[in-house]
């Protein structure tokens, strides 16, 4: 006899509608049970919490720190002027070029790779105003302006030499094809 055989042929009684009683009362008996002291697992949660919101909260404030980071005007207004030369300088040269375009090309990689650096430098270095030698903070600062200006002067010189290939390509296919 196999064991569907008997599962069949004992199949009223294992189908129950209602477990035995004394199945309950031992179930309602460990319910009712208080719980004997504090669970570890209950304070390893609530550690774990603690931490949690704690590290997120000191995440946030460190977020905060970095948007508000020192600029050349902190040191001096003399500075602040020129520092406002070079951040309009470089929206201008931003602001024509297709950026976002650019991005999407591999030609192009390595400009938004250095450009990417230049900012990490740029941030730490921010980061040190008014805790190391001034001087040399400013020539550092105005440095990252400097070359960042000439990478964006640079990506607008391949942006426009691309373009201008592609033109000449597209005019040179139309006058062969006629």
């Amino acid at each position: 006899m196999n064991i569907e055989d008997l599962i069949k042929k004992r199949k009223d009684e294992l189908d129950i509608e209602t477990p035995p009683a004394e199945l309950w009362d031992g179930i309602r008996k460990k319910w009712k049970q208080e719980p004997k002291g504090i669970s570890w697992w209950k304070v390893a949660a609530v550690v774990f919490i603690t931490t949690s919101v704690g590290l997120l909260i000191h995440n946030i404030s460190l977020q905060n720190e970095v948007e508000h980071l020192a600029s050349l005007g902190d040191i001096s207004e003399k500075y602040r002027s020129i520092e406002n030369d070079y951040i309009s300088q470089v929206n201008s040269i931003e602001s024509s070029i297709p950026i976002e375009q650019a991005k999407s090309q591999e030609d192009y990689t390595w400009i938004f790779e250095e450009l990417k650096t230049l900012d990490e430098i740029n941030t730490l270095y921010r980061k040190d105003i008014g805790k190391i030698n001034e001087q040399q903070l400013v020539e550092v600062l105005m440095d990252y302006y400097e070359k960042k200006i000439r990478l964006l002067k640079k990506l607008e010189l391949e942006i426009q030499r691309t373009n201008k290939f592609k033109n000449d390509e597209e005019t040179n296919t139309n006058s062969v094809s006629l």
